[in-house]
């Protein structure tokens, strides 16, 4: 995902194991909040059609939020 130290849980206020659940397909996309998604579509390393669908977004907002850094 990105720089986190091995058992950090949380990163900035977003549950980064929810996110980690949500990318492997374990956890429905409506359990994360907002923040959540976007901090997902950013650090995710698939693809954007691929991220977008695990996410319930479009593959055009996940390349708009990795190009913002949103």
């Amino acid at each position: 995902m990105n720089s986190l130290r091995e058992f950090d849980t949380w990163d900035r206020g977003v549950d980064v194991v929810a996110v980690e659940r949500v990318l492997k397909g374990t956890l429905p996309h409506e359990k994360l909040q907002p923040e959540e998604v976007r901090y997902a579509a950013r650090h995710a390393k698939g693809s954007a059609r691929s991220v977008a669908k695990l996410l319930g977004v479009t593959e055009k907002t996940v390349m708009n939020w990795r190009e913002a850094g949103a």
